[in-house]
């Protein structure tokens, strides 16, 4: 396992993940121009593409998912979006303790999800920590008598889960609210 440090002040920038070849782009058809694309990695992975890549033609770039980065933000000056997010060719993404620029972040359509720190702007270091798994963000959208489903194996849209309204605020004004805060099933 390793992690992700600023080159520049230390900072930590990920959880401890693990080298993988990069698999390939997802094919086009897989992608969709109207939600939310899958990321090109598995949580806790990382990869190293040798091909240039965006305006600078920088060769060498760590890809990550990006649900794996810690301690940046965007900046909003250098983010440049396509038809629907962020586009991956400007690096747009900073420490959060120097503020330097680490890296670009791809999430427009028809694109897969990903992260790519510039190899001068970061070192890797070896790590025996496994990643911290518990605070999963989508844990709490999930349908509490089942897993969340998987998604990344078959590239596909999640099945349906029940409304949770505690966790929307703008169920409030619909129909059907009394019904949806006093069910008799228990929360996991």
């Amino acid at each position: 396992m390793e992690r992700f440090r600023c080159a520049g002040c230390g900072n930590t920038l990920s959880v401890p993940v693990r080298l993988v070849e990069l698999p390939a782009e997802p094919h086009w058809s897989l992608l969709d121009c109207h939600h939310v694309n899958p990321p090109l990695l598995d949580p806790g992975a990382y990869a190293i593409d040798d091909a240039a890549y965006g305006r600078d033609q920088v060769a060498g770039t760590f890809v990550l998912s990006p649900g794996d980065v810690r301690g940046t933000r965007f900046v909003h000056d250098r983010v440049r979006t396509g038809c629907w997010s962020v586009v991956g060719w400007i690096p747009c993404v900073a420490c959060r303790g120097c503020g330097a620029v680490v890296a670009s972040r791809a999430d427009d359509c028809n694109v897969a999800q990903e992260l790519r720190f510039y190899p001068a702007m970061v070192v890797r270091e070896r790590c025996d920590d496994e990643p911290d798994r518990a605070t999963d963000p989508f844990g709490l959208v999930a349908d509490w008598d089942r897993p969340a489903p998987d998604t990344r194996r078959h590239r596909g849209v999640p099945e349906p889960t029940r409304p949770r309204p505690e966790l929307v605020a703008t169920r409030w004004g619909g129909r059907g609210v009394k019904e949806a805060l006093f069910r008799d099933d228990a929360p996991a």
